[in-house]
């Protein structure tokens, strides 16, 4: 995989082309870039239409009438420091939007319309000091029919636990392509308050997870706008819509370890333990098949009071209560009287891969957790499957870096 450099950044001292991408203090972003250091988006109408104009070499071109609904303003002018941008419409509407912190490109604040004439002035100061413009007119395409959905599984609006990621995967088995993932990477933006640093990883062509290095901060903010609405894939395959939320992390680190050796699950608030919980866990071999839980680094990505399990692959069917979901295919947390009854828990393994408790003990879990909180399983022997839920946290920093293709080399 090609590795490029990252669109990562904290406070420094960078050019003032750069710091118009950047946010206020405190913030830092990958992606797009954030807003000024007053908190208003800069436009870019700063210049007059005096300045002498020169070849910018933009994009899009003067004249293009098929430019993509995600288009970004870019130029190539070794020769000047871009100071500002405006895109108007051809009936004088201003569009906004704001530099990229790469600070190579401008990028509208939401997908263009289609079919609708543009008008790019990019300003700039060339190495005498003068201040100088370039322009460009061009047109969106039609709207494409071929846009490709995505599922989000972020929750917005919402407090979550300190291990929340922003995840996503893109519809009916749809694969980017690998030479469009960088640019489609740039597309996504991530904002956390208090900054952290953190990156987008690549599960495969279809699924990405964007986590912190560390868990997030207590009282974390993180915004994100997915700019993907007219995102050319190639093939005539297009980007669906925008996506854009928030969530802010709880002000307490919650914790769950399940241990096999022990049969024991100890819950822990900021690193002091508050209490220990018999299990049972994954059966190793039921009906031929391997039952066993997964170990690694989960997170709680549902809470369900009521929910009904159906099985295929193991011909059942049963409704439980207090259900906290660690995986996709279907590895739960869960009230499981019957593990009681039989006296499996703290004793013996009996589930199909579940984590059983006793329901009064699972009710008190669930009015604890949140969506996002860390659930770590070690013992079973059975490695968790990426993609299999929330998996970034299984994986090293180094290895979740190797995973983008904006990141540092």
């Amino acid at each position: 995989m090609t590795r490029q450099r990252s669109t990562s950044f904290g406070r420094g001292t960078v050019s003032r082309r750069k710091a118009l991408a950047f946010g206020a203090a405190g913030m830092a972003a990958t992606g797009l870039a954030a807003c000024s250091d007053s908190g208003e988006v800069d436009n870019g109408t700063s210049g007059g239409d005096d300045e002498p104009q020169v070849d910018m070499g933009l994009s899009p071109a003067d004249g293009n009438n098929e430019a993509a609904a995600s288009t970004e303003i870019r130029w190539d002018y070794p020769d000047g420091e871009v100071t500002a941008v405006s895109l108007t419409t051809d009936s004088g509407d201003q569009i906004e939007g704001e530099f990229h912190s790469d600070g190579d490109s401008w990028v509208p604040a939401a997908p263009l319309n289609y079919e609708t004439t543009f008008t790019a002035t990019v300003t700039a100061t060339n190495a005498d000091g003068e201040e100088v413009q370039a322009s460009s007119t061009f047109q969106t395409m039609a709207s494409p029919g071929n846009r490709i959905p995505i599922q989000f599984y972020s929750p917005n609006n919402a407090t979550v636990g300190q291990a929340a990621v922003v995840a996503f995967e893109f519809l009916e088995g749809y694969s980017v392509p690998e030479d469009v993932r960088r640019d489609l990477e740039r597309r996504l933006q991530v904002v956390s308050n208090p900054a952290q640093e953190g990156s987008w990883h690549w599960i495969n062509g279809t699924k990405l997870e964007y986590r912190p290095k560390e868990y997030w901060k207590p009282e974390t903010t993180v915004s994100w706008r997915l700019g993907l609405g007219g995102f050319p894939f190639g093939d005539g395959n297009f980007g669906d819509v925008d996506v854009e939320g928030q969530f802010t992390t709880d002000s307490e680190l919650r914790l769950m370890e399940a241990d096999d050796s022990t049969k024991n699950l100890s819950v822990q608030r900021d690193g002091y333990s508050v209490k220990n919980m018999p299990i049972s866990l994954g059966k190793d071999r039921i009906d031929g098949n391997d039952a066993r839980s997964y170990s690694g680094n989960m997170v709680i990505m549902s809470r369900e009071e009521e929910s009904k399990f159906v099985s295929d692959l193991y011909d059942y069917e049963t409704d439980v209560k207090w259900a906290m979901r660690l995986t996709w295919s279907g590895q739960y947390i869960h009230g499981a009287p019957w593990a009681a009854e039989e006296d499996a828990l703290g004793n013996t393994n009996i589930s199909h891969g579940c984590i059983n408790l006793d329901d009064p003990e699972a009710e008190w879990l669930y009015d604890f957790v949140k969506w996002g909180d860390p659930v770590i399983v070690s013992g079973t022997d059975r490695a968790l499957p990426q993609g299999d839920g929330i998996t970034t946290w299984d994986l090293s920093w180094d290895e979740v870096l190797q995973g983008s293709y904006t990141a540092d080399s």
